[in-house]
């Protein structure tokens, strides 16, 4: 899997032990995440809050989406009780 990131966006890692780290988190904008490199390598990306609530909000959704889908097939287990579901759970 490749990652596209614009150059732009790019900061080194080191950048944050030599006090660049508020100028790295001031050019986070709604929408334009930065991406620390490591080694040359895309490792970490910083976020503004309002973009990682609704990437939390999306998966999310997507894991509800396919707990409904399990069910809707059958999948998994029927508990007749709480007792016996948290017994399943404990082993």
């Amino acid at each position: 899997m490749s990652i596209e990131v614009p150059l732009d966006t790019m900061v080194p890692i080191s950048t944050f032990s030599r006090g660049g780290a508020s100028k790295a988190f001031a050019r986070v904008k709604d929408g334009r995440p930065v991406t620390v490199l490591r080694n040359n390598e895309p490792t970490y990306v910083i976020v503004d809050r309002h973009d990682y609530e609704e990437l939390r909000q999306a998966q999310i959704e997507q894991e509800n989406a396919e707990a409904r889908r399990q069910v809707e097939a059958g999948e998994g287990h029927t508990f007749s009780s709480v007792q016996e579901m948290r017994n399943f759970l404990d082993a």
